[in-house]
């Protein structure tokens, strides 16, 4: 019989267990009715007869419960608690206990089941166990040839989190920076290396990411500066590389690999000193020198033969000494600059620092404009050189309000400082150049800054009331303009003149003022394709100011856009957006109201500009916007000041004006070649009697009305 029950399922017993207990039930109360009433008969007493019976049959149903409990708790939930607990002893005490299986005879294949799976984990385990045994022991090894390489490198290594905590540094670290206890894993590293170059250097780097600019830029997430330790006895040349996460562009964390100058630079320095008094000391006895060679020639009382011995004597000596003092300030120059860590900058970059750093003075503002330009030199000390010359000037002149710009001239990238007042003089400039800069490497004066970059200063009048002060760089020893090829396809011309101004409204008191008197924004849009009436959609925009002949770098406007449609890859060729860069970005109604504000109260001037107009107008009702500004376009433009040129494209005209372009093909830099050709423009088109914004618009008017006549030929 148990034979027989062992072999059903696990249901069947448990159905058993309660159709046993209803059986037993049921019996005992049909019995009990049945006694209660021949006891009834008998006796005539009904009530005592229910009570009693009652009671009986409570009692009966009571002890047969408790029964059947203890048995199914005898044959099922105590040895599922017990197989619970073999469960638990193997997850978390010994993988090698052994399950019971003869105490759940009853459960039918859940014994076995549980043992299979047990033989299963241990099993898995071991596995496990076993990889990770090898991966630690490879770990290890790897441990221990990154131990031996780090501890051999000549240069100093340190890992650090954004937040400038440790996470790994060499002994060579250590040594070169002359600590023991100081440093340490999640310590501080600016308890040992000065913090203000680092910073910069890092501020650059994220700005460098942010702006997707690593991607082309020659040193990538790296670059190079110099800083000093804590208490400034030692001098580092250092390199910082930004490392990425595992999300794309999400930087966590930076290396610091670097090796100690200061013993290069101190000798470095002490050159400096014996050239400066050789050059500088020298000067007087030259000067000595030669007096006395026109005394001689003078002395008419000296023998006419001795006279001429002395004068060749002296004449000779005289003219070797001062070649010995060009060449050695030539040497001096060449030590003086040859060692300091330099790297391509673009000059965006650097007077956005500047103009930062200026921000806070209550009495000061500078404002970055120009087109940028790429240029060689120290990041850190040319934005402390330009902070201080800055605050100079404001001393001096009491100047307020600044223009810092960069400009291609002669093979060299001028820096110029703009102000509205008198320029200074050479004796003012020249007391400057002793000043220690209170964050420069070592105490550098703005004499030593500008010997590094080979650099002197001068300051001219411009024209109305202007005055600069200039700083001639060096230029970037790697070119970064990015040369689109050529053959790309060009983007279709419009001349549809309602695009270009389509509102019927007079134009008023703008359309009467000079062209130079008037605020622009210059714009450009990148497309998925070139129909923008076939569902081409907009996937960046980009703005640059254009105020009182200035183009304000600083207040741009540069925005990916959603364009909810595959980009084609035909597109991606010409302008290298793809659909991950645009997937998370703001849609067209979002990003046009906000270029709208931006370019609330201007003219708009683009390249081509019906093109970028025709997507414009055909989002407007959209977004609920109305673009009714006047519009100049810079083709047209062309057109009309080089009618005897076929060529007007971007590349073209930018080349025949001299404009270097940066980053063709993306909106933000076909922007700024857009606002320097037409800056370019201006001037040109006054001597043709264009001057006001009217006489911009008839003739852009009738450019468009020949070029569709032409067309029908």
């Amino acid at each position: 019989m148990l034979r027989r029950i062992s072999k059903l399922s696990l249901r069947v017993r448990t159905l058993l267990f309660f159709a046993l207990l209803g059986f037993f039930c049921l019996s005992i109360i049909v019995a009990s009715f049945y006694f209660a009433f021949d006891h009834i008969q008998t006796h005539n007493d009904p009530a005592d007869s229910l009570l009693l019976f009652g009671l009986g049959a409570t009692i009966g149903i009571g002890l047969s419960i408790i029964a059947i409990g203890a048995l199914f708790d005898l044959n099922v939930a105590s040895p599922i608690q017990g197989l619970i607990r073999d469960i638990q002893t193997i997850l978390h005490s010994n993988k090698n206990h052994r399950v019971e299986v003869s105490s759940g005879r009853y459960l039918d294949h859940l014994p076995e089941t549980v043992r299979d799976l047990a033989r299963q984990y241990r099993r898995q385990r071991l596995e496990v166990d076993q990889a990770i045994k090898e991966a630690t022991a490879q770990t290890v090894d790897q441990k221990k040839t990154l131990e031996a390489v780090l501890k051999d490198l000549y240069e100093g290594v340190i890992i650090c989190n954004l937040n400038n905590q440790v996470l790994l540094y060499n002994q060579r670290a250590l040594s070169l920076l002359h600590v023991s206890g100081d440093i340490g894993l999640g310590r501080s590293l600016f308890s040992v290396i000065d913090n203000p170059p680092l910073l910069h250097s890092l501020r650059r780097l994220r700005n460098r990411l942010a702006e997707h600019r690593h991607e082309k830029h020659p040193e990538g997430l790296s670059t190079s500066f110099v800083c000093a330790t804590r208490d400034g006895r030692f001098t580092l040349e250092a390199r910082m590389t930004l490392l990425l996460g595992d999300e794309e562009n999400i930087p966590v964390s930076y290396v610091l690999t670097f090796h100690d100058i200061t013993e290069e630079l101190g000798a470095l320095g002490k050159r400096d000193h014996l050239l400066r008094e050789a050059t500088e000391g020298l000067r007087q006895p030259i000067a000595n020198l030669r007096a006395a060679a026109e005394m001689v020639t003078k002395n008419d009382e000296m023998p006419q033969s001795m006279r001429a011995r002395f004068q060749n004597v002296l004449l000779e000596e005289s003219q070797k000494l001062s070649e010995r003092i060009d060449h050695l300030a030539s040497d001096y120059h060449g030590l003086a600059t040859g060692h300091w860590p330099m790297a391509d900058i673009y000059s965006a970059n650097l007077l956005s620092l500047v103009s930062l750093r200026l921000k806070d003075e209550k009495n000061i503002t500078a404002m970055m404009t120009g087109i940028p330009c790429w240029l060689r030199g120290d990041s850190h000390s040319l934005v402390l050189a330009l902070d201080q010359i800055v605050h100079n000037i404001h001393k001096l002149t009491g100047a307020q309000d600044f223009d810092l710009q960069s400009v291609q001239r002669d093979g060299r990238i001028h820096i110029d400082v703009i102000w509205s007042g008198k320029e200074l003089s050479s004796a003012e400039i020249d007391s400057w150049l002793d000043i220690n800069l209170q964050e420069s490497i070592g105490g550098m004066s703005l004499r030593d800054i500008l010997e590094h970059h080979r650099c002197e200063m001068w300051s001219e009048r411009m024209e109305d009331g202007w005055s600069r002060l200039r700083l001639p760089m060096m230029a970037a020893q790697r070119p970064m303009a990015d040369k689109t090829s050529e053959d790309l396809p060009a983007r279709p011309e419009f001349y549809d003149f309602s695009l270009l101004n389509p509102s019927d409204k007079p134009l008023g008191e703008w359309g009467e003022r000079p062209l130079s008197d008037l605020s622009y924004v210059v714009f450009d849009t990148e497309t998925t394709g070139l129909k923008p009436s076939g569902g081409d959609e907009i996937i960046a925009l980009a703005g640059v100011r254009i105020l009182n002949g200035r183009i304000l770098t600083g207040e741009s406007f540069a925005r990916l856009v959603n364009p909810n449609r595959k980009i084609p890859k035909s597109s991606i060729k010409f302008h290298g957006i793809t659909d991950d860069m645009v997937k998370d970005k703001p849609p067209a109604q979002i990003v046009l109201p906000q270029f709208f504000e931006f370019a609330k109260e201007t003219v708009l001037v683009a390249h081509n500009a019906a093109f970028d107009m025709k997507f414009l107008h055909l989002k407007q009702d959209e977004c609920r916007l109305n673009f009714d500004h006047p519009v100049l376009d810079t083709l047209l433009l062309s057109v009309l000041l080089h009618d005897h040129k076929t060529e007007h494209s971007l590349d073209d005209i930018a080349h025949r004006f001299g404009i270097e372009i940066e980053g063709r093909h993306t909106a933000i830099g076909d922007t700024l070649v857009t606002a320097g050709i037409f800056l370019r423009m201006i001037p040109m088109l006054k001597a043709r009697g264009i001057i006001t914004l009217n006489d911009a618009l008839r003739a852009s008017h009738k450019i468009v009305e020949v070029r569709a006549q032409q067309a029908q030929f």
